[in-house]
């Protein structure tokens, strides 16, 4: 939506289309006949939307763009067939350049970011500065995806309110990306607090909101900006709203101005009860009595959280992960969730994993969800897949921990499996205030409206590049 409104800001048209719910992607684009087709792509769904686009090439003339986490952790993408071109780091300024000069048909080869195959070289461009003043980046494009009901009605709407993250946790993408970004700006930016109500403020008239959920990596990163936002925002908006929190930057003083200003769930993560693979190995640097603590602060303000782990870990084993379930029920969040792990490419804990034997990457593919598997090589792999599927009715039923290590050691199985959608779904729905039940019925009603010949029309010629 960003990209859009950066796009449209210079005179472009763009449009949207999610494969999910729209019409054919042959007719819808054949129709459509567009200049430039660009994928956001993560680790794991590249290979699809590699696929896509070579079946597109089959049929149209059009110059293709990947961006997004893979395209940038692992910008040797630009090798696949069929791609014409990948955007390295964050997109507006470098796409917008881009389209400008595929337009007004100049040279592209030096443009920064920018990643592209002219003949048979590829000329692979620096990123450039870091945006300083984000307030300058445009709203989101919101109409670019409320064209379908899924995403106009949905009962959460998304705000960032900053962008970057100081902290070095081995898993995340942040560390690596301030290495791309070396001496380019300040990493981490902070929207204004009159930008963010704005946005709110459009974001509100646009569509119905029930829930904001804030999708910053933290967004209680300066700790006076929020105490004055939750002020602004409990007077001017007042919309419910759900937060993401590290809990060594927790204070009972921000835990209250949240509170007042509307917050109903806050999330954090834990990640492992085990002290060596959170601090040393993940490199987390949060003690077992911080966690506990923030636990102990969400309780007495009445604030829902929901916690974040993973089982999978490098050199991990069955009682580490247990470690993990207990420290969850000492804090007696609204819901628990384990992922895990997933050693995608340019992350320190994937190269660590390699380092360490665990993982042999030109022999594996990893799966494009961190619930299904995992792909190291670890000697309680099956126990440990089976406990991420029982977790979260471990840490809420305690007594049922003996009959967890027992069930465990059982070929995982489709009761599993329900018991983990299950839980997993009840916890969304009543516990978190998550997503509401009606919101999973959307993209069914918009198939079904499709089927109908009520909505997808075919797109037109336009004056201009299209995106």
């Amino acid at each position: 939506m960003c990209l859009s409104s950066a796009l449209k800001k210079d005179g472009h048209e763009t449009f949207f289309y999610d494969i999910n719910l729209g019409p054919s992607l042959f007719s819808f684009a054949e129709g459509l006949q567009p200049d430039i087709i660009a994928y956001s792509i993560i680790t794991g769904t590249h290979r699809l939307y590699a696929q896509l686009n070579s079946a597109l090439k089959e049929r149209l003339s059009f110059f293709s763009v990947f961006g997004g986490p893979h395209a940038t952790f692992f910008p040797e993408f630009i090798n696949e067939p069929d791609v014409d071109a990948i955007c390295v780091g964050e997109g507006e300024a470098a796409f917008a350049e881009l389209v400008t000069k595929i337009e007004k048909q100049q040279d592209i080869t030096s443009i920064k970011n920018i990643w592209v195959k002219a003949g048979e070289k590829i000329f692979r461009n620096p990123v450039r500065n870091l945006q300083r003043n984000i307030d300058e980046i445009e709203f989101p494009d919101r109409d670019l995806v409320y064209k379908y009901d899924a995403y106009r009605k949905r009962s959460n709407k998304y705000v960032l309110t900053s962008r970057g993250c100081p902290f070095n946790c081995t898993y995340c993408f942040n560390h690596s990306l301030k290495k791309i970004y070396r001496g380019k700006g300040l990493f981490c930016r902070k929207r204004s607090i009159s930008n963010v109500i704005a946005e709110t403020e459009e974001l509100r008239a646009s569509a119905p909101v029930k829930r904001i959920q804030f999708f910053d990596d933290i967004f209680i990163l300066d700790k006076q900006w929020v105490l004055d936002f939750c002020n602004v925002y409990r007077k001017e908006i007042s919309i419910p709203f759900i937060c993401y929190v590290r809990v060594n930057l927790l204070d009972e003083e921000i835990v209250a101005a949240l509170k007042s200003a509307g917050v109903i769930t806050v999330t954090f993560a834990i990640e492992t009860g085990d002290d060596f693979l959170r601090n040393e190995i993940l490199k987390r640097k949060i003690s077992e009595r911080k966690i506990i603590e923030a636990g102990q602060l969400m309780h007495k303000y009445k604030i829902k959280f929901f916690t974040q782990n993973m089982v999978g870990l490098p050199g991990e084993t069955v009682e580490k992960a247990f470690k993990t379930v207990k420290l969850n029920a000492l804090c007696r969040p609204s819901y628990a969730n384990a992922s895990i792990f997933q050693p995608y490419p340019g992350v320190e804990l994937t190269e660590y994993a390699i380092a360490k034997g665990y993982y042999k990457k030109e022999n594996e593919i990893l799966h494009d969800s961190f619930y299904a598997t995992s792909v190291l090589e670890l000697k309680e792999k099956k126990e440990l897949k089976n406990l991420s599927r029982l977790f979260s009715l471990g840490v809420e039923f305690q007594r049922l921990l003996p009959v967890i290590r027992l069930a465990i050691k059982l070929p995982d199985n489709v009761f599993f499996k329900l018991i983990w959608h299950v839980t997993r779904s009840y916890g969304y729905f009543f516990r978190i205030s998550w997503i509401d039940a009606g919101d999973v019925l959307l993209p069914f009603l918009e198939r079904i409206k499709l089927r109908l010949g009520r909505t997808g029309k075919k797109g037109q010629r336009h004056k201009g590049t299209e995106a």
